[in-house]
């Protein structure tokens, strides 16, 4: 599981960097660096995830994320199809449908990467560090 971790965390940094041109980058970079650094603390130190403190603050992101989530859920209609969210097809929905979609799927997918670590913690908890192995 350290390199599952491994792999999400460089992948939520790589999320998080490539926000620099965004008008509200900023924000987006802390939406996807919290889970970022959940990850690289799974990975690298998976026995931080069973100490108390460490678990008040994640399950305190896994809060913050799904109610972000619930925020930036798209409302446009049919919003998984790629024609709604593709980057170059804002003649077809307009570019705020577009852009609302790509953010609450993006959401999305930070609140799943936290919710995994949540569940990685809980074995650190009971102390079987080997199943984060």
């Amino acid at each position: 599981m350290r390199y599952v971790f491994a792999v999400l965390a460089v992948m939520m940094t790589l999320a998080a960097a490539v926000q620099y041109n965004d008008p509200d980058g900023p924000l987006w970079m802390a939406y996807y660096g919290v889970p970022a650094i959940w990850c690289w603390i799974a990975a690298l130190r998976p026995n931080v995830l069973g100490a108390r403190s460490a678990r008040v603050l994640l399950g305190a992101s896994f809060v913050a994320a799904v109610a972000l989530t619930a925020w930036y859920w798209p409302t446009s209609g049919g919003w998984w199809h790629e024609e709604v969210w593709r980057m170059g097809d804002t003649a077809v929905q307009g570019p705020i449908v577009a852009e609302a979609a790509r953010e609450g799927m993006g959401m999305m997918i930070a609140t799943v990467v936290v919710f995994l670590v949540a569940l990685a913690s809980f074995d650190a908890r009971r102390g079987s560090a080997a199943a984060l192995r």
